[in-house]
């Protein structure tokens, strides 16, 4: 029901779009007026601090950065109506009368890079997580919540890199964008990806009732023990750099790991279509064709072999066929193409 009611209000908001209408107070000395987003917009006037206009409800697609009172200022541009007129004019130097200037900037910033019916979903997701009190009711919020990560992470990838003077954008504002997830830099991105804190997530469980929220996220930190912090580096694999990954097959790592979804998936039924991703991602890292290998061949066949003999109720025929495959071709490593022993360094 709770999730029905999620998806009626994100058909709501699409149809309604953001609201307007809001009185807005300048803030700088001066402030232009132009007729379209952006610094090249013409001029259409100039306003002075504490002048008052309508807010139209309307963001532009970009922000700009300028400097203001000796800082540097980055900010989105919105349609306003002074007087008569209307036009485009820099949120950052208004001020909203009946709101928080911090919390009504960040709105229209997520509007800027993400969309009104966006912003608002993930309002409505804030919104809702108070109400949380069940396992049941964890399991959605967390399912919408990695569904609205990998939006926001979608359509901030399909967006140009800087500003429209070819200055870097700061993504600071990305910290609390969403709670229970962490902003950090990625190797060859000008922007920010939102990482699960599984930290943050087995706490919340431990405030509901019901078990099978505390013990998929207990599942969770092990998958990233160093902090409990998703990673594309998950505890089965081996970081070469930055951007690359060595199987730790031969390690025990995805023994441990299947053992552990095998035991906790009857108790986690909530959570199966995670607990199986999960499961999936450890057989692609098995059989993958692009896979290299850090461990020696021996070890890793010893390994593979306890993942046969063990009666894996979670694997599929497909999974064992693969995995059986995957074998014999480890039996002679250099003659089948797979890489293996990449630690030696040879």
């Amino acid at each position: 029901m709770r999730y029905l009611t999620f998806l009626l209000l994100t058909l709501f908001l699409h149809a309604c779009g953001p609201e307007s209408g809001d009185s807005l107070s300048v803030i700088s000395a001066q402030l232009a007026v132009r007729d379209t987003f952006g610094l090249k917009g013409k001029e259409l006037l100039v306003l002075k601090k504490a002048d008052q206009v309508s807010d139209l409800g309307q963001v532009g697609s970009f922000e700009s950065i300028i400097e203001w009172n000796g800082n540097v200022l980055q900010s989105p541009w919105i349609k306003v109506r002074a007087g008569k007129q209307q036009g485009w004019t820099l949120a950052a130097l208004l001020k909203p009368k009946d709101a928080g200037h911090a919390e009504w900037l960040q709105t229209k910033r997520l509007q800027c890079y993400f969309g009104p019916v966006v912003t608002g979903i993930r309002k409505a997701w804030l919104d809702q997580a108070p109400s949380v009190q069940t396992d049941a009711e964890m399991a959605t919020h967390y399912r919408q919540a990695m569904a609205l990560r990998d939006t926001l992470m979608t359509l901030l990838a399909r967006r140009a890199e800087t500003s429209e003077s070819g200055t870097r954008l700061n993504y600071d504002w990305m910290r609390n964008l969403l709670p229970g997830f962490i902003a950090q830099k990625v190797p060859g991105q000008s922007n920010p990806y939102l990482f699960a804190d599984y930290n943050y997530w087995l706490k919340l469980a431990a405030q509901t009732s019901g078990a099978q929220d505390d013990l998929f996220f207990e599942t969770c930190t092990t998958l990233f023990p160093f902090d409990k912090i998703e990673s594309f580096f998950p505890v089965w694999t081996f970081q070469l750099d930055d951007n690359q990954s060595a199987s730790q097959l031969g390690s025990g790592n995805h023994l441990k790991v299947l053992a552990d979804l095998e035991k906790k998936l009857p108790e986690t039924e909530l959570f199966r279509k995670e607990t199986l991703r999960i499961k999936d991602a450890v057989i692609e890292d098995i059989v993958g064709n692009k896979v290299g290998y850090w461990q020696p061949g021996e070890k890793i066949l010893t390994e593979l072999k306890e993942i046969e003999t063990y009666n894996f109720t979670s694997l599929t025929d497909l999974d064992r066929m693969a995995i059986s495959a995957r074998t014999t071709m480890f039996e002679d490593p250099a003659a089948n193409g797979v890489r293996v022993n990449l630690r030696s360094g040879l």
